[in-house]
C-alpha cells in the first residue's frame, strides 16, 4: 500500500514538473516571437509553481515593459533584484529600465552596483555618467494647454497628421473592412489607419486609405504639400506576400503611394527598406526633397536611429545617420519635420522625464542640442508622434500617461508662452546703430514693438512656434522687408538688421495723367508702372488721375498701363535733364466688345508655379506656355502680361528682383516662339500683392501659390500718340 502511495505522490509531482517546464517553453517560444500577452500567461501559470526561478521573473519583467505595463514591470524587476539566482546582467536590465522611467537617481544606484563586480566596463560607466548629468539637468517646462481628442478609442490611437482640413491617424481598434485578427504583442488589433473629419456630425470617423489596406500593420503616414503622394508605415507585406528576416520576424518597411480619383494606390516602396530590419515612420518635408524615418539597421547609434535622404536627380540618396546630436545608445523614433527647420522626434536616450519624451533640434545649422518639450506635452509616460500645424504653435502627440482613454491616446495642445525678439539696427558697415522712421510687424497683425533706448534695440512678442513678417523703414535707406521664425524652445532671439544707404543719382519729375481717349474724365489705372530698366510702380501724388515720379536724367523708360474695360498701354519715352519736368498725358480708349472677349486665359493656362527660392521654368508648364504663344500668333493685336510673385520669405527688394527674374525666364519662351518682346509685359509685383490667404490654409500651401507667373491678355495700343 505505502509503495502504491508513493508511486502516485512521484507521477503528480513528476506531472506537475513537466507542465511546469511545458509552461516556460511555451512562454519563451511565445516571448521570442513578439507574442507577449500570451508569453505571460504561460509565464504567469509557471512562477505559481516556482516562484524562485529568476528566468520567468526576467521575462516577465521584460513583457511588461514590452507591453507598456510599467508597473507590473517595476514589480517584477524588484522580484529579479532580490532573487537569489539572479544574473550580473539584470542589473543593467534594471537600471535600462529606471533610466526610461527618468528615475535617474534610482538608475545610478543599480549601476553601481553591477560595476562593483564589473569595474571595468566602460558602457555602464558611461551610462552612470550619463544618468548622473541627467538627474542634475533643470528640465524647463512649456506654458501650453492640452486637449484630449474626440477620436480617441479604448485602443491605440497615436501618429496623427494633418490632411487637408482634417487629422489622419494610427490606431488599434477594429476596422470593419477586416477580420477580426489580433496582434499578439500587446492583443490589440492590427494597426490601420483612420480619418476624423470634425465637419462630419454623423460620421466623423472614417478608415482612410481606400486601396491601400491590408490585414497586418499601416501607420505612421506622412504626406507631400499637395496631399497627392504619401509615404507610409506597413508590415513587410507587399503583393499578398508577409515577408520575415531569417530569425521570423516581420520588419516594417515605407511604402508610397498616390491618390487618383479619390483612390490611392501603391507604386512602390522606399528603395532602402530591407527584410533583415524595420525602416518606418517616415517625415517628408513640404518641398518633397527630403525624407526622415526611423531604422534599426546595422551601424547605428543604438536601438533604433533618426535618419535622412535627399530626393536628388530622380533618385533617394544613400540615408545618412543624423548623429549623436540626435541619436543615443537608446531608441528614437517618430520625426517630425516643420516648416521650421525644426526636427520634433521621441527618444528614451535623453534626459527626460520618462519613457520616451518629446524633444526638437533645429536643422538649419543651428549649434545647439536636442531640446527636451517639457511638461505637460512630456510625462512620466511614453509621449511621441507629435506633429505641429504648418502655421505654427499647435499640435498634436500621443500618449500613454495615467488618465487616458486608452492604451495610447491623442492630445491636442496650443502654445501660449511668449517668445521676446529683439531687433538691432546698424550700417551696412556694422558700426553705428540707426534709429528707423518705423518698424512695423505686418503678420501677425496687432503685435507692437517696444524700444529699449539703453540697449539700442527694439523688442516684440511672439507666440511659440510661428513665422512673422516685420519691415523696418527709414528715410534715405533701403528698407527691409523679411519674415523669420521663432522657434518652440527659443525664449530670446536676437536679430541684427543692416540699412544700406540710397545711392544719390540727379532726377527729374516727370507727371503722368490719365484720361479717357473719349471724354477726357480722369482715370484711375488698375496698373500703372515703368516696366524698363527696372520695375517702378506708380502711385497717385497730385490727385486723381495725376501721378509723379523721380527718374533718372537720360534714360529710356517703357511705361504699361492697364484699366479694366480699356485697351492696355505699352510705350517708352526719353527722360531728359533738358527740362525741369516732363509732363504725359495718357489716354485710354474703351475696348471693343469682340477684344473684351479675347481679355482673359481659361483657368488652366493661368499659371506657372515655381519651386521655393527658383526661377526656372518647369517642364510640367511649357504646354500651357504653347498654347499662349499659339493665341499670340492668332492675333497680333494681343499682348501678354506676365503677373510674376515671389513669397514673403526675404526682403521686399530680394523679391522684386526674383518675382522679375520668374517673369523674364517665362519671357523667354514667347520670344524662342517667335513673339515680339514688346508684346510680353512683365509686372513683377514680388510680394506686394499677394493672394488672399483662405481660411484654414497652411502657410506652406499659401506660399506655394505666391510663387508664380499669371497670364493676362490685352489688346494694346503701342504708340502714345495713336491714343490721343
Amino acid at each position: 500500500m505505502n509503495r502504491f502511495l508513493l508511486f502516485f505522490i512521484l507521477l503528480a509531482i513528476s506531472s506537475a514538473s513537466f507542465s511546469q517546464r511545458l509552461s516556460v517553453r511555451s512562454g519563451d517560444r511565445e516571448f521570442d516571437d513578439f507574442n507577449y500577452l500570451k508569453a505571460i500567461e504561460y509565464y504567469e501559470y509557471a512562477l505559481k509553481r516556482d516562484a524562485g526561478n529568476a528566468h520567468v521573473v526576467r521575462r516577465l519583467a521584460k513583457s511588461y515593459q514590452k507591453i507598456n505595463n510599467y508597473d507590473k514591470a517595476s514589480e517584477y524587476f524588484k522580484l529579479l533584484i532580490n532573487n537569489e539566482s539572479k544574473e550580473d546582467v539584470d542589473f543593467i536590465l534594471k537600471g535600462n529600465f529606471l533610466k526610461e522611467r527618468g528615475q535617474y537617481a534610482e538608475a545610478k544606484l543599480i549601476y553601481e552596483k553591477y560595476l562593483d563586480k564589473h569595474p571595468d566596463d566602460k558602457n555602464i560607466k558611461l551610462e552612470v555618467e550619463n544618468v548622473t548629468k541627467f538627474a542634475q539637468e533643470t528640465l524647463k517646462d512649456l506654458i501650453c494647454e492640452l486637449k484630449a481628442s474626440p477620436f480617441n478609442s479604448t485602443f491605440s490611437d497615436f501618429s496623427p497628421t494633418y490632411y487637408r482640413d482634417k487629422i489622419v491617424f494610427s490606431s488599434g481598434r477594429k476596422s470593419k473592412d477586416y477580420r477580426d485578427d489580433r496582434y499578439d504583442w500587446n492583443g490589440e488589433f492590427f494597426l490601420d489607419l483612420f480619418q476624423y473629419d470634425e465637419a462630419n456630425i454623423k460620421n466623423p470617423i472614417t478608415r482612410f486609405g481606400n486601396g491601400i489596406g491590408t490585414k497586418y500593420h499601416e501607420g505612421a503616414i506622412s504626406f507631400t504639400s499637395d496631399y497627392k503622394k504619401m509615404f507610409f508605415t506597413r508590415s513587410n507585406y507587399f503583393k499578398g506576400k508577409l515577408n520575415r528576416d531569417e530569425n521570423g520576424a516581420n520588419n516594417l518597411k515605407i511604402f508610397i503611394a498616390e491618390e487618383k480619383n479619390s483612390r490611392w494606390k501603391v507604386i512602390g516602396e522606399f528603395p532602402y527598406n530591407s527584410d533583415d530590419y524595420s525602416v518606418g515612420h517616415p517625415s517628408v518635408s513640404a518641398d518633397g526633397k527630403t525624407i526622415y524615418f526611423v531604422s534599426n539597421m546595422p551601424g547605428g547609434f543604438g536601438g533604433s536611429d533618426l535618419y535622412e535622404s535627399k530626393f536628388i536627380n530622380g533618385e533617394w540618396t544613400q540615408p545618412q545617420n543624423l548623429g549623436p546630436r540626435v541619436n543615443t545608445r537608446a531608441d528614437e523614433m517618430f520625426p517630425h519635420f516643420n516648416s521650421r527647420n525644426s526636427l520634433f522626434f521621441s527618444s528614451n536616450g535623453h534626459a527626460g522625464k520618462g519613457g520616451l519624451d518629446l524633444y526638437v533640434v533645429n536643422t538649419d545649422g543651428r549649434d545647439f542640442k536636442a531640446g527636451h518639450l517639457g511638461s505637460p506635452l512630456n510625462s512620466r509616460g511614453d509621449d511621441f508622434s507629435i506633429v505641429m500645424h504648418p502655421a505654427g504653435r499647435i499640435g498634436y502627440f500621443a500618449s500613454n500617461r495615467s488618465g487616458g482613454k486608452g492604451q495610447d491616446d491623442i492630445y491636442g495642445f496650443e502654445i501660449e508662452h511668449d517668445n521676446r525678439v529683439n531687433i538691432i539696427i546698424k550700417d551696412s558697415l556694422d558700426v553705428n546703430f540707426i534709429v528707423p522712421d518705423k518698424i512695423t510687424i505686418i503678420e501677425p497683425k496687432g503685435v507692437l514693438v517696444n524700444i529699449d533706448k539703453s540697449k539700442d534695440q527694439y523688442s516684440f512678442d511672439i507666440k511659440g512656434e510661428q513665422a512673422y513678417r516685420l519691415k523696418i523703414e527709414k528715410a534715405r535707406y533701403y528698407p527691409i522687408d523679411t519674415t523669420l521664425y521663432s522657434h518652440i524652445l527659443d525664449p530670446e532671439i536676437s536679430h541684427t538688421f543692416h540699412l544700406k544707404k540710397r545711392p544719390f543719382v540727379p532726377n527729374t519729375i516727370v507727371n503722368f495723367t490719365m484720361k479717357d481717349f473719349s471724354s477726357g474724365e480722369f482715370l484711375v489705372p488698375d496698373i500703372l508702372q515703368i516696366i524698363e530698366p527696372e520695375i517702378i510702380d506708380l502711385h497717385p501724388e497730385l490727385g486723381l488721375g495725376n501721378y509723379a515720379v523721380k527718374l533718372e536724367n537720360n534714360m529710356d523708360y517703357r511705361i504699361f498701363a492697364k484699366k479694366d474695360g480699356y485697351y492696355a498701354l505699352d510705350f517708352s519715352f526719353f527722360c531728359s535733364d533738358s527740362i525741369a519736368n516732363i509732363n504725359q498725358e495718357l489716354a485710354l480708349r474703351l475696348m471693343s466688345d469682340k477684344d473684351r472677349e479675347n481679355e482673359f486665359l481659361p483657368d488652366d493656362l493661368a499659371t506657372v508655379y515655381f519651386d521655393f527660392d527658383k526661377s526656372d521654368v518647369k517642364e510640367e508648364a511649357f504646354e500651357n506656355v504653347n498654347k499662349v504663344v499659339d493665341l499670340l500668333k492668332k492675333n497680333e493685336r494681343l499682348i501678354v502680361t506676365l503677373v510674376a510673385r515671389a513669397d514673403s520669405r526675404g526682403t521686399s527688394e530680394y523679391n522684386d528682383a526674383l518675382a522679375y527674374r520668374r517673369a523674364e525666364a517665362t519671357r523667354e519662351f514667347f520670344v524662342k516662339g517667335g513673339i515680339d518682346i514688346k508684346r510680353v509685359v512683365i509686372l513683377a509685383l514680388g510680394e506686394t500683392s499677394p493672394f488672399e490667404r483662405k481660411k484654414g490654409q497652411s502657410l506652406h500651401d499659401w506660399y506655394r501659390i505666391n510663387r508664380c507667373v499669371d497670364f493676362e491678355l490685352n489688346t494694346f495700343i503701342d504708340d502714345l500718340n495713336e491714343s490721343k
